[in-house]
């Protein structure tokens, strides 16, 4: 049976008296796809080579189970049981059919038949053991060193977000007293792009990680027009069916461009386009703030699967992004948690600021200075 088995590199190791010596103390399994393999926490002697199929190694920690690492043909399992007479520290379980050699130890041990044997089989465990170990210290370094940066680039980016709210109630006041307020938004918000720009060079991560890259642009642009438009015919419906079936709005129109206005003789077309143009500059540093900054961040320092994660960081740059707009409303507020959302997702699925940026835009243009919600809120 292990003859042909001799491409597997421990076999291939062994002479010809070793491997006969070897098969005395082997079965083969043949697991179906969800079978136990290792109980964790129970005594085993044996070890396993993966002949055919896959294993998941799973961790119980509470009532909570964790994969660690899948395994593939030729590689082993339990070889741990060589060296310490314990335990063992994980389960393990089959991911699909398998086909497994099985090696009982406690046969080999203090029996002088099996001396040549056990001491190739330590030679070989301890140097892959070895191995093993400097790589996991050099990952555990750059783990370590990747969430401190991340963390404190998170903190970073919640302290500007803080700022960048109160920034938009000082600005507000602002307009009430300046007859121009737009030098000060201005370099208000170019301050900020400046400060998140820099702290994303800082983090030692390229600029694509936060998603600031020109890669397959007009793929993301086609892309993000496609994925936004269910979502401005949705606006039109929400619009139509507040004023038919809310009588308080029944005097409104489908089509208000001038709802940014409180009243007709504050319409001026000058004012309409400065505040669309104004508009459009920015979202995108909306996006730099909320997208690149807080969600990125998010989704490097969390734990857990990957979808998890994403959500996670969904949920609580959303969370972030609409509190900066609750002093206008929490109605207002809540308009841009939920298009949040689907920006958010958007961002993670294109990994890129211009595509989010484009349907932000497209969205809040058609809301805001075409359908006109604000004379709603």
């Amino acid at each position: 049976m292990l003859e042909s088995y001799k491409n597997i590199p421990l076999l291939n190791d062994l002479s010809e008296s070793q491997l006969e010596k070897l098969k005395e103390i082997s079965t083969e399994l043949r697991l179906k796809t969800g079978e136990t393999l290792v109980n964790e926490g129970e005594v085993d002697h044996r070890f396993f080579i993966i002949i055919e199929g896959k294993v998941e190694i799973i961790k119980k920690n509470g009532s909570r189970y964790y994969p660690i690492a899948q395994l593939s043909q030729g590689e082993i399992v339990g070889e741990m049981i060589l060296f310490e007479n314990a335990p063992r520290s994980a389960s393990v379980k089959t991911m699909e059919p398998s086909v497994i050699l099985c090696f009982d130890l406690e046969k080999v041990k203090n029996n002088p038949y099996f001396l040549d044997v056990y001491a190739k089989l330590t030679t070989f465990f301890g140097e892959k053991i070895s191995r093993r170990l400097r790589y996991t210290n050099e990952v555990t370094v750059e783990i370590l060193k990747e969430r401190l940066a991340i963390g404190s680039f998170a903190v970073n980016i919640i302290a500007i977000t803080t700022l960048y709210a109160i920034s938009l109630q000082i600005l507000q006041k602002l307009k009430s007293i300046m007859s121009n307020s737009t030098l000060v938004t201005i370099i208000v918000l170019m301050s900020f792009c400046y400060f998140i720009i820099s702290m994303m060079i800082n983090s030692g991560y390229p600029l694509k990680t936060f998603g600031l890259t020109f890669q397959n642009w007009k793929r993301v642009l086609l892309e993000s027009f496609l994925y936004t438009t269910p979502f401005l015919l949705t606006i039109l419906l929400i619009k139509f069916c507040i004023i038919t079936f809310i009588d308080k709005f029944h005097n409104l129109a489908l089509f208000d461009p001038m709802a940014i206005f409180k009243t007709s003789a504050d319409v001026n077309m000058k004012v309409y386009f400065a505040a669309l143009f104004g508009y459009i500059i920015f979202v995108p540093i909306q996006e730099l703030i909320v997208r690149s900054g807080i969600q990125s961040a998010l989704q490097k320092f969390l734990s857990g699967s990957k979808t998890k994660t994403t959500w996670m960081a969904i949920l609580l740059s959303n969370v972030l992004f609409a509190g900066g707009h609750s002093h206008i409303s929490p109605g207002f507020a809540l308009s841009v948690f939920i298009p949040g959302i689907f920006w958010g997702w958007l961002y993670a699925k294109q990994n890129s600021i211009i595509g989010v940026s484009f349907s932000h835009i497209l969205i809040g243009v058609w809301g805001a200075f075409i359908i006109g919600f604000e004379n709603i809120f």
